[in-house]
């Protein structure tokens, strides 16, 4: 009896119940692509860094926002909604969640199919008139027939999180960063052996080799559904879950454009600010590359702990709020606020640190080091900002965290209108660090009725 019970205690507490819980395992698989995706890519910023100048980087850079613009148009919004309503469908009625699913799809082809037409037909008024650099016309044209292909596989994503099987877009995301490094070396090294100069455009071309074959394997993976669950893709579309998808996507997709647009006017005006500041064109576009080419990237690494918790927490605290458990979604709230503030305490004293060892070790670039270390000061809140952004969605309330979005976002502008021109691009560094206070402050005031709650 002693020895059965024994055995039976040791294999409790080898396989303790929080290893079943699918959010933390969900979390592991995402942390481990993210890991995997991010160490892929500092290998790849390193690559883009020794085979492009810092100008060239900077143009690249200048069609960050049209991409931001149309994934906010297109897919962020209604991959959240899709991923709140299968998380929410009746497990006994599998049926219902492929609804969503396939509805979420026809709409977001609708609407990216439409934005890649547009872009891609009005490629040199964009590049010449708006962001106002010509080289961006084939970067621009590239890109846009990579949007279909990207909107698909993040409703498909959407869709496994809401079942919480994130180990499948977990390994797309590995799939999707390994294609287009690989693409991007692929197309350098038959360059250097045909003796053609290399093109930025090279970049581009990587970035739809990865996003189709995200797509492919995301749609093989959909089509492995049980055998039990029939589901007709035209009956599955219904107006009805149409008009849920769109309630709840289209203030996050407002959010998302808010903050595209508004980061469309900060690229835009930063390198004319940092010119008027005493800069010239070619070191305003120098510093900016920099910035987006080599700093940030390296700063939200350790996103990928935080990124990939975020987006299991939507699901998680949706159900919980379909429970009625309000004691669990407090106790999300203070454990997601720990961990993220711990983390961004030590990677800011790694990185203020060991700023310049980073610096010229993987980019060569004494602005880059001194960028990562201005840049430090702000991880503890950055990290803790995408995290209660997706409880605050998981709860519903997504027309708030727009506000709050807004509200950030125009700080941080304002810095660039009046700050950077007086003091240059520390300027925009403490334009960065305010607003994201800022930003934090208000999305914990919205939580506070959960971090009060008493059980008793």
């Amino acid at each position: 009896m002693y020895s059965n019970l024994s055995a039976k205690q040791l294999r409790t507490y080898l396989s303790p119940k929080y290893l079943k819980n699918p959010v933390i395992t969900g979390t592991f698989f995402l942390t481990a692509a993210g890991i995997v995706t991010k160490f892929i890519g500092f290998f790849y910023r390193i690559f883009l860094s020794r085979v492009f100048d810092e100008e060239s980087l900077g143009v690249f850079g200048l069609i960050g926002p049209v991409m931001m613009l149309v994934h906010a148009v297109c897919a962020a919004g209604i991959q959240n909604a899709v991923t709140r309503f299968v998380a929410a469908s009746r497990k006994e009625k599998a049926s219902e969640a492929y609804g969503f699913l396939f509805t979420g799809i026809a709409i977001s082809a609708f609407l990216s199919g439409a934005m890649a037409y547009v872009i891609f037909n009005q490629a040199p008024f964009i590049a010449i008139r708006l962001i106002g650099e010509r080289r961006c016309i084939p970067l621009l044209r590239i890109s846009a027939l990579s949007f279909p292909l990207a909107t698909l596989h993040s409703c498909i994503n959407g869709f496994f999180y809401g079942q919480k099987k994130a180990s499948i877009p977990a390994c797309s995301m590995i799939l999707e960063q390994a294609c287009r490094v690989l693409t991007v070396y692929v197309l350098y090294k038959l360059s250097l052996q045909s003796g053609l100069n290399i093109s930025l455009s090279y970049i581009c071309v990587g970035l739809l080799a990865g996003e189709f074959s995200s797509a492919v394997f995301s749609c093989f993976m959909l089509a492995l559904r049980p055998q039990q669950v029939e589901c007709s893709v035209c009956r599955s579309l219904s107006f009805s879950k149409a008009k849920a998808i769109l309630a709840l996507a289209v203030p996050i997709s407002l959010n998302r454009i808010c903050i595209s647009f508004i980061s469309t006017i900060e690229t835009f005006q930063l390198p004319k600010k940092l010119v008027i500041s005493g800069l010239t064109s070619s070191e305003a576009l120098s510093i900016y590359g920099v910035f987006s080419g080599m700093a940030v990237p390296l700063i939200m690494f350790p996103s990928a702990f935080t990124g990939s918790a975020a987006s299991l927490l939507l699901p998680s605290v949706s159900e919980a709020q379909a429970q009625g458990n309000t004691k669990r979604i407090q106790k999300t709230i203070c454990l997601t606020i720990l961990f993220c503030f711990v983390l961004g305490v030590c990677c800011f004293l790694f990185f203020f640190t060991f700023a310049d060892f980073l610096g010229k070790m993987l980019f060569d670039s004494d602005i880059a080091a001194s960028q990562i270390r201005a840049l430090s000061f702000v991880c503890p809140f950055l990290y803790l900002s995408g995290t209660l952004c997706s409880i605050l969605h998981g709860l519903g309330k997504t027309g708030i965290t727009f506000l709050f979005n807004v509200s950030s976002i125009l700080l941080r502008l304002s810095f660039i209108f009046f700050v950077v021109p007086s003091i240059g691009f520390s300027g925009y560094i403490y334009g960065t660090l305010v607003s994201q206070i800022f930003f934090d402050f208000l999305i914990i005031l919205a939580l506070r009725r959960y971090l009060l709650y008493d059980k008793n």
